[in-house]
């Protein structure tokens, strides 16, 4: 008959198992499944190909979470499709410095409604085709719908990444137009080609080097005597330069000759003025004296004065005679013939 087994040993092999189990798995995860998560929504425009579930969250270039779902939903009210990304952030990613731990969902919040934090899609491999979702602050968007506090997971807006953006170029882009242009343009290449033109262009630009080459060498050859002459005249200009000033100089010496002569014909002046000025002072007295003597002959109660009256008075009484006389001659003429009556 066996030996019954001990229940004992077989609950401890049974509970080392599981310890051993969950020690792997948290060796392996990286201690995932003990991290804080915090969920968050992006509902992207476009096709999202080449996102998957396991995609990397990154902000700023460092990883902060990874994509946990990919969804498809039908909005029936707009007749559209909308594909919510879901996706963990590991607030444990991001050191805060000063100020006390706080919840990070109100900080999410708050960049979200004040500092533009958006989602994009970007590319991690072009040849694999395998995209991310990156987070950023863009504080130049216009402000979002806010998010409620209660609001969860968080909605974070969505904005074109670089694959949107080539998408909507090419889609503006007019390729039928730019092929007919450029079609049309290699016709006209063909055309000017073909005529021949482009042989005429390469003679004359051939001709036009070749008269340039002649003229430069025509150049060279005048070049030379022009220097030449150059030299000459800087040497001629060189004794000009001399000759003048040695003429400045004996003008210069000159000058300061005539200048002496100048300063002794001043001292001469200066020494025969105080006899001119002698001189003319006595005149003046003189001529001073016979003007006060004019003066007393000519005053109302002089002698010379009242002699002087008489005798113009007398000669106006025998200046009226002779004239009574003329008259009476004039009437009688014959008066010096009778004599007086």
């Amino acid at each position: 008959m066996s030996k019954q087994a001990n229940p004992a040993v077989i609950g401890g092999f049974v509970l080392g198992a599981l310890v051993v189990i969950i020690m792997t798995i948290l060796v392996f995860s990286g201690g995932g499944l003990l991290r804080e998560r915090i969920q968050m929504v992006t509902f992207f425009p476009g096709s999202i190909q080449g996102l998957t579930v396991g995609a990397p969250v990154q902000f700023q270039g460092v990883p902060v979470g990874q994509v946990t779902s990919i969804g498809l939903n039908y909005v029936v009210e707009e007749d559209s499709f909308r594909i919510p990304v879901h996706y963990e952030v590991w607030p444990q990613q991001v050191a805060v410095s000063g100020g006390r731990d706080q919840d990070v969902r109100p900080v999410l919040r708050r960049l979200i409604n004040e500092q533009g934090l958006r989602a994009r899609l970007e590319s991690i491999s072009i040849v694999t085709g395998q995209h991310m979702v990156t987070l950023s602050l863009n504080p130049g968007l216009p402000p979002p719908r806010q998010v409620a506090a209660n609001e969860y997971p968080i909605p974070v807006p969505a904005i074109p990444g670089i694959r949107d953006r080539l998408e909507e170029m090419f889609e503006n882009l007019q390729l039928d137009d730019l092929i007919k242009t450029v079609t049309s343009i290699m016709h006209h290449l063909e055309q000017v080609v073909e005529s021949g033109a482009i042989s005429e262009v390469i003679e004359n630009l051939a001709k036009s080097m070749a008269e340039g080459e002649a003229l430069l060498a025509n150049l060279n050859a005048h070049v030379e005597p022009l220097l030449a002459h150059a030299d000459q005249a800087f040497d001629r200009f060189s004794g000009l330069g001399d000759s003048i000033q040695t003429q400045v100089e004996t003008l210069g010496a000159q000058l300061t000759r005539t200048n002496e002569d100048i300063s002794r014909l001043i001292r001469n002046l200066d020494g025969q003025l105080d006899p001119l000025t002698t001189a003319a002072t006595g005149a003046m007295s003189d001529a001073g004296a016979a003007m006060r003597a004019v003066g007393e002959m000519a005053a109302a109660d002089s002698v010379t004065r009242i002699e002087l009256n008489r005798t113009i008075a007398e000669a106006g009484r025998a200046a009226r005679s002779l004239q009574q006389l003329g008259d009476f001659l004039q009437r009688h003429p014959d008066a010096l013939l009778r004599g007086k009556r």
